[in-house]
């Protein structure tokens, strides 16, 4: 616990810069000229309406979303939560700062002033990552949003949601009443919705100078000194485009090997080690609509939770690590091929086939019209392009991610399933064979 406590201390500062940093954002986005962001939109209406500074309105409107977290919780409320009023003092001096530093920049003409909206959504987004980077106490808001989800059963994302819109829907009524008009609110409040989480989620993928050290139970299998591959388990990975054909062909690859062959088990494996519902888990994994999501996902950019999408992509992992210590089996779909990329004595295959062939066995299966197998099939491959997109940030069904590509459409289910089965010896013999091979770790 001393060690827990002392850590948290040794990111105070980071916190504190990435207060800072934020505030700074917040400034230059009101210098644009353009609309601020919709957390900051409520705090500077009001400034603009009573003789009080934007700093001050900010402190204000998060001391109430401390007290909703005490309304909420009640008996769960802990006492390390006081600690967020430390925070609002502190950013909301910060703002005021901020505001001050930035007032001598002038901008005019249109293109600068929304190239300094943009600027200031990229500021605002680092100042969000170093807070949520430095892991020592939450904002207010994002405390308050995270009760509401929990008393609701909602997720958070959607709970960030309504709260903007509903800060944006007051500072636009109350400016409207007040001052006649449309104060704050602009296309800069759309832009910085839709970037400052996304400018927050690009610094997470890029900067990882202050992440914490992996855990142990995470770490990649090491292939040094005494512990050679062959000491592995043989995995096979599936990769298979809608209609291919690749679940008939892992099934029965798996019966020829006389190994477990894991597809719909993973989903009731992934929801104990979620703790998430098997239907929940089976509607989200290896699924991602596009738009929708990377708008709802970025709200996740605000704090340490995770969406549900990306739990159940993070239970599936262990799961499927787990797995493939334990014992010889074949692993259909879920990015098992990426999960386990570095993993020696594991071949990953990618089965693919021209989209009419795959249309033309989708109607006969399920009984659809050829246009409405054709729109299926398409669909399914638009949403396992977004999903690998989104967790490995490289295209789906790269040919050098794999060992092996195979297009049913030109050999046939069977051939295909034999093709394999000829070429799973000969990729066991690179494990056991001559002592002097070392596995590419590519």
């Amino acid at each position: 616990m001393k060690q827990s406590v002392i850590e948290k201390l040794k990111r105070v500062p980071l916190l504190v810069l990435g207060l800072f940093i934020l505030a700074l954002g917040v400034g230059l986005s009101t210098k644009s000229g353009l609309g601020v962001s919709p957390t900051a939109s409520l705090a500077y209406v009001l400034s603009q309406i009573f003789p009080l500074s934007m700093g001050t309105f900010t402190t204000l409107i998060n001391v109430v979303y401390a007290l909703i977290q005490v309304l909420i919780l009640r008996r769960n409320y802990h006492p390390s939560r006081l600690l967020q009023l430390a925070v609002v003092f502190l950013f909301g001096y910060f703002t005021d700062f901020a505001l001050k530093l930035v007032s001598p920049i002038e901008v005019t003409g249109y293109p600068l002033r929304l190239a300094l909206c943009v600027v200031a959504c990229a500021v605002m987004g680092f100042g969000i990552f170093l807070e949520v980077k430095a892991n020592v106490i939450v904002m207010a808001s994002e405390g308050a949003i995270s009760a509401v989800a929990a008393a609701t059963g909602k997720e958070f994302g959607q709970i960030k949601i309504i709260n903007d819109l509903t800060c944006v829907a007051l500072s636009l009524i109350i400016s409207l009443i007040a001052l006649r008009a449309v104060v704050g609110i602009r296309e800069g409040t759309v832009i910085a919705a839709l970037l400052v989480g996304t400018f927050t989620q690009l610094y997470n993928r890029h900067i990882h100078l202050f992440d914490r050290k992996t855990a142990a139970e995470d770490a990649e299998p090491e292939v040094t000194g005494d512990r050679w591959a062959r000491d592995f388990p043989l995995v096979i990975t599936i990769e298979r485009e809608f209609g291919s054909g690749g679940h008939a062909i892992g099934k029965a690859l798996a019966e020829k090997l006389g190994i477990k062959y894991y597809d719909y088990e993973l989903i009731e494996k992934t929801a104990e080690e979620s703790g998430l519902p098997a239907d929940r888990v089976q509607k989200h994994e290896e699924r991602i609509r596009t738009l929708f999501y990377a708008l709802y996902n970025q709200t996740y950019a605000y704090t340490s939770e995770m969406s549900a999408q990306d739990a159940i992509f993070e239970a599936q992992r262990k799961v499927i690590r787990r797995l493939a210590s334990q014992e010889s089996c074949v692993i259909m779909g879920r990015l098992g091929g990426f999960i386990l990329r570095n993993r020696p004595n594991s071949l990953h295959i990618f089965i693919s086939a021209k989209e009419e062939y795959r249309a033309a066995r989708i109607a006969e299966e399920y009984r659809l019209s050829p246009e409405k197998a054709l729109e299926a099939v398409r669909a399914a491959d638009a949403l396992h392009h977004s999903y690998a997109r989104h967790f490995t940030g490289q295209p789906w069904g790269m040919a050098r991610h794999y060992r092996m590509c195979l297009d049913t459409s030109a050999f046939g289910i069977d051939e295909t399933l034999k093709l394999i089965l000829d070429a799973v010896p000969q990729f066991r013999s690179m494990f056991i064979g001559g002592d002097d091979y070392v596995p590419s770790k590519e």
